[in-house]
C-alpha cells in the first residue's frame, strides 16, 4: 500500500470547486447530474407522502379549496423559504475550506487543541452533537418511510397487494444494507439519470393535471398561507408538522458541499429539482379539488393506468437512491466525528481505491438496518410513520440555523444587526415547524429523539473520558531536561533501532517513555515522541502536516498535524516524516521501528469531580468495544508495545 494519502485518494471536487465560480463548464454538467442522484435522493421523493400526510390522520382538515389552497401555499413557501432562501442561497455560502455540514461549520470555531485533550463542551458544541443524533435518527425514519411509500403504489393498483406491502419493504431495506459493504462506486454512475427520469416524471405528471385545474396556481399567493393560519389557529400551525416533510434533506444540500461544491447543487435545484417539486404538490392539489377521494394516495392516483407500474419501480429506485445518501451520510458524519474526537473508533472500509469519501462501517451499517427494519414492522404503513417523521429534520435544521449565527458573529465578525436578520430569517421557519412537529412527540416522534440521546451521550460520554485520559497523561509527563539527565546517569544498554512513543500530549516526556523497564533494561538508539493532532480544518496541505524538532541527541519530537477529513495511516506518516527528516538532516527512522504507547485502564476515582457510575461504566464499554488506535494507524502488530496507566475516572 503506497503511503501517500494524495496518491491514494486525489481531492475530491470541493477541494477544487469552493472559489467564487466553483466549476469549469466542462465539468458543472457532469456534477449537477451526480449531485441530482446524491443530494437531492430525500427532498425529491418526499411528494410520495409529504401533501398526504397534510390532510391525513390528526389535522382533520377537508380537502376544501381554501384548506388546498392553504396547504399547497404552505408548501410552496417552505420549499421557496428554507431551501431556495436560507439553504442554497446564504448557508451554502459557509463553506470551511470547501467542506459542508454541521460538523465541518461548527468546527470553523473550534480551536485545535495542542494539550491532547478535547476541545470544552460549549453550548453550541452540545447543540451540534444533539442535531447530529438526530441526523442519525433521519437516517432510521426515512429509508423506512420512503421505500415503504413507494411500494405502497401497488395498493393503487391492486388491492390484493396489501399483505405484500411490509414483506416487500423489509426485503428491498434489507438488500440495500448488504450491499452496503461493495460500496456505491459502481452504481453511484446511475444515479444520476434514475434521479433526473424520477423529476421529469414529477415535473410531467403534476403538470398533465394542473393544466386541468389552473385556478391552484393561486396558492403562491402567501396571503393563502397567512389566511389559513390564521383561521384555523392551533390546528394550522401543527399541520406545519406535515408541511416540514416536504423539505426533508435539506441538511444534504450543506452536508454534501464538499462533494460536488455550490455551483452544481445550486444548478440542479433551481434547474430541475424546484421546478419539478412544484409542479407535482400543485397537481396533486389540483387533482384533489377535482376528486377528494384522491387524498387516499395523491401521488400515485396522478398516473395513468399504464404508467402506474412503471412509476412504482421509478419511485422503489428513486427511494433507494435516497436511502444510500442517507445511509453513506451516517457513514460521513461517523468518520467526521471520530477524527474530531466526538466518537470511539470504528472499522471504516474504503470501498474505493480512487474517492476517499466512499466507505463502509459495518458497526453503523449493522444498526441502521436493525432499527430501519424494526420501524417498518412496528409501523407498517407511511401514514403512521409519517405522523412520527419530521422532528429529526427540524431539529437539525434548528442546530445548523444557530451554529451559523454563532459562526458569523465569532468567526466572521458580523455586526449584531445582520446576525440578528439572518437569525430571524432562519428561525421563523424552523421554531414554526418544531412547534408543529411537538405533538408527533407522543405519535412516534421520541424514537429519532431517543436515537438522538443515545448518540448524544455517547458522545459527551467519550469526550469526558478522553479529557480525563488527557490530563492523567499530561500529569504523568516529565520536562525534557529531567528525562535527559536521567538517561544520560543510568546509560541503559542501546538497541538498534527507532523507537516511537505515541502520545496525545505535545509537551514534556510522556509517560510511556518513563516506564522502569525502558529506562532501566532497553533504550533505543534512536527516540521519536510522536503526537498526532487533529485541525479544525478539513484537510491540512501535505507540505504542513509534519513538524520535527529536536530535543536532544538522538531524541526527537514530531508533530503529525491532519485535518478531520483525512484518515491518517503510519505508512503515511513515517514517508513524510522521511522526506522532512531528509530536509533537515536528521539521521531519524532507522530499521527496525518499534511502537511504544499507554494503553488506559480506569480507576475509580472519589470526590465531586468523579464521573458518575452509570457514564463510568458507559465509557468503560466505549472503550473495549472501540477499535484500537494501533489499528486504525495501521501499526504492525509484532512492533507494538503498550504500557498500562491508570486514568481516575
Amino acid at each position: 500500500m503506497d503511503g501517500n494519502i494524495d496518491a491514494q485518494y486525489p481531492p475530491r471536487a470541493a477541494v477544487v470547486l469552493r472559489a467564487p465560480g466553483a466549476a469549469p463548464r466542462a465539468r458543472l454538467g457532469g456534477l449537477s447530474l451526480a449531485a441530482l442522484g446524491v443530494v437531492f435522493g430525500d427532498i425529491g421523493t418526499s411528494p410520495l407522502y409529504a401533501f398526504k400526510q397534510c390532510f391525513g390522520e390528526g389535522h382533520g382538515f377537508a380537502p376544501t379549496h381554501e384548506h388546498v389552497l392553504g396547504i399547497l401555499s404552505l408548501i410552496f413557501w417552505a420549499l421557496t423559504g428554507v431551501v431556495c432562501i436560507n439553504y442554497a442561497t446564504i448557508i451554502l455560502r459557509a463553506d470551511h475550506d470547501g467542506e459542508g455540514g454541521v460538523l465541518a461549520l461548527h468546527a470553523l470555531f473550534r480551536p485545535t487543541t495542542r494539550s491532547g485533550a478535547p476541545a470544552r463542551l460549549t453550548f453550541i458544541t452540545l447543540l451540534v452533537l444533539f442535531g447530529a443524533g438526530m441526523l442519525y435518527g433521519d437516517g432510521v425514519m426515512t429509508p423506512a418511510i420512503s421505500v415503504l411509500s413507494a411500494v405502497e403504489g401497488l395498493n393503487v393498483a391492486t388491492k390484493a397487494a396489501q399483505s405484500f406491502v411490509v414483506p416487500l419493504t423489509v426485503a428491498i431495506l434489507f438488500g440495500l444494507f448488504v450491499v452496503q459493504r461493495f460500496g456505491t462506486g459502481r452504481i453511484g454512475a446511475v444515479f444520476g439519470p434514475v434521479m433526473t427520469l424520477w423529476f421529469l416524471s414529477l415535473g410531467v405528471a403534476g403538470a398533465a393535471t394542473l393544466v386541468k385545474h389552473p385556478a391552484v396556481l393561486a396558492a403562491i399567493d402567501p396571503r393563502h398561507a397567512a389566511g389559513f393560519l390564521i383561521a384555523n389557529r392551533w390546528a394550522g400551525v401543527l399541520v406545519l408538522g406535515a408541511v416540514v416533510l416536504c423539505v426533508s434533506g435539506v441538511e444534504a444540500l450543506y452536508a454534501d458541499l464538499g462533494h460536488f461544491g455550490r455551483t452544481p447543487i445550486r444548478l440542479a435545484w433551481f434547474a430541475l429539482v424546484y421546478p419539478a417539486l412544484l409542479l407535482n404538490y400543485f397537481g396533486q392539489g389540483a387533482l384533489t379539488l377535482g376528486n377528494p377521494a384522491a387524498l387516499q394516495n395523491p401521488f400515485y392516483m396522478l398516473m395513468p393506468a399504464w404508467a402506474l407500474y412503471p412509476m412504482v419501480i421509478l419511485a422503489t429506485a428513486a427511494t433507494v437512491i435516497a436511502s444510500q445518501a442517507l445511509i453513506s451520510g451516517a457513514f460521513s458524519l461517523t468518520q467526521q466525528a471520530i477524527q474530531l474526537g466526538y466518537s470511539p473508533r470504528f472499522r471504516v472500509v474504503h470501498t474505493s481505491q480512487y474517492h476517499a469519501g466512499q466507505i463502509y462501517m459495518p458497526t453503523i451499517n449493522a444498526v441502521l438496518a436493525i432499527a430501519c427494519i424494526a420501524l417498518v414492522f412496528t409501523f407498517r404503513s407511511s401514514d403512521r410513520l409519517g405522523a412520527a417523521y419530521g422532528l429529526a429534520v427540524t431539529v437539525t435544521m434548528l442546530s445548523v440555523s444557530i451554529t451559523y449565527c454563532t459562526v458569523a458573529r465569532k468567526r466572521w465578525n458580523w455586526p449584531i444587526w445582520r446576525v440578528a436578520l439572518v437569525a430571524v430569517l432562519f428561525l421563523e421557519f424552523d421554531l414554526s415547524f418544531l412547534t408543529g412537529n411537538i405533538p408527533k412527540i407522543l405519535a412516534g416522534g421520541w424514537i429519532p429523539m431517543a436515537i438522538a440521546l443515545c448518540i448524544f451521550t455517547f458522545f459527551t460520554t467519550w469526550v469526558e473520558g478522553r479529557r480525563r485520559f488527557a490530563t492523567a497523561l499530561a500529569a504523568l509527563s516529565t520536562p525534557v531536561d529531567e528525562f535527559v539527565r536521567e538517561v544520560g546517569n543510568l546509560q541503559p544498554d542501546r538497541a538498534a533501532g527507532t523507537a516511537i512513543v505515541l502520545t496525545p500530549t505535545t509537551e514534556g516526556i510522556p509517560f510511556a517513555l518513563r516506564h522502569e523497564w525502558l529506562r532501566h533494561e532497553i533504550l533505543h538508539e534512536h527516540i521519536i515522541i510522536m503526537s498526532i493532532i487533529t485541525d479544525r480544518r478539513p484537510r491540512v496541505p501535505r507540505e504542513e502536516r509534519v513538524r520535527i524538532e529536536k530535543l536532544a541527541p538522538n531524541l526527537e519530537r514530531v508533530t503529525v498535524t491532519y485535518g478531520f477529513m483525512q484518515s491518517p495511516t503510519i505508512v503515511a506518516i513515517l514517508k513524510l516524516c522521511k522526506e522532512a527528516s531528509g530536509a533537515t538532516g536528521s539521521t531519524s527512522f532507522i530499521e527496525p521501528v518499534y511502537y511504544f504507547l499507554a494503553r488506559p485502564r480506569l480507576v475509580i476515582a472519589h470526590g465531586p469531580d468523579a464521573m458518575r457510575p452509570w457514564r463510568r461504566n458507559l465509557y468503560a464499554q466505549m472503550l473495549r468495544t472501540a477499535r484500537p488506535f494501533t489499528d486504525a494507524l495501521g501499526l504492525p502488530p509484532d512492533r507494538i508495545i503498550e504500557f498500562g496507566v491508570g486514568i481516575p475516572v
